[in-house]
């Protein structure tokens, strides 16, 4: 799969970056020593760590490049790895806050992630992620039929992802394998968009990535999107200040390592 695109990413980084401040905010833990933020991408999170937890060391890690070249870039005095998050993690050693915002849905095997990060958390340390559920989502279910199509499909037989969407309790039946002080809730995002583009332009900064991958020919592409986007206009009506409202589901969960 293509690198990610930082700047495209970051034209909604305040609509990215709520989820984990909301996140942040629940985590009940006074002084943290280490704390590691996985899927940290061009460090919006991890600057939210670290601005509540100035005294900690963080370390933001990402498996693409490109993000781990702008976290950098923008925050050069904070520690950035690149590594595969689903690999082995051991050598880093144990931390007291394992946080994750909008990241494990591109990670293979989320059950064996979870449990294998989980164990990176000293005694009383804190597991606290978001996830987006995107499964019931006009944005994701309108993608499936387009790419199922008579039309489209047969451009799509190769798509290489590791996306996958859960819901609540896929999370809880993982997690209460593990801990017995469990926090588990769901939020809906109400982003205000000027445009049916902008839902587009969203989108196409994360779960499309794999689709335009398949995608060479640039006509195709244009034409494909035309399409994705005609079928939005459909499924988010206008509002009457000609505004469109765009709901965006997200789980977050809480576990504490006891």
């Amino acid at each position: 799969m293509s690198d990610w695109q930082p700047k495209l990413y970051l034209e909604f980084g305040k609509e990215r970056t709520q989820p984990s401040i909301d996140l942040i905010n629940r985590i009940d833990y006074d002084s943290p020593k280490r704390i590691i933020d996985i899927g940290c991408g061009p460090g919006n999170s991890t600057f939210v760590l670290k601005a509540r937890w100035t005294e900690a060391e963080i370390i933001g890690l990402d498996n693409s490049e490109a993000m781990i070249n702008e976290a950098e870039l923008k925050y050069p005095a904070m520690n950035w790895l690149c590594a595969d998050a689903s690999g082995d993690l051991t050598s880093l050693g144990k931390f007291d806050i394992v946080f994750s915002n909008a990241a494990i849905q591109w990670i293979p095997n989320q059950k064996k992630l979870l449990t294998s990060v989980y164990g990176m958390l000293n005694k009383g340390g804190v597991l606290a992620i978001q996830v987006p559920c995107t499964k019931n989502m006009q944005i994701h279910t309108e993608l499936d039929k387009l790419v199922s199509s008579a039309k489209w499909k047969g451009l799509f037989t190769d798509i290489a992802t590791t996306y996958s969407i859960h819901t609540a309790d896929f999370y809880y039946d993982i997690l209460c394998d593990l801990s017995s002080e469990i926090d588990l809730w769901e939020t809906d995002y109400y982003h205000i968009m000027n445009t049916h583009s902008d839902i587009m332009k969203w989108y196409s900064g994360s779960g499309l990535r794999p689709y335009f991958d398949c995608l060479k020919d640039e006509p195709v592409k244009t034409e494909f999107i035309n399409e994705y986007e005609n079928a939005l206009k459909d499924a988010y009506p206008t509002q009457k200040d000609g505004k469109i409202l765009f709901p965006f589901t997200r789980i977050f969960f809480i576990a504490k390592s006891i």
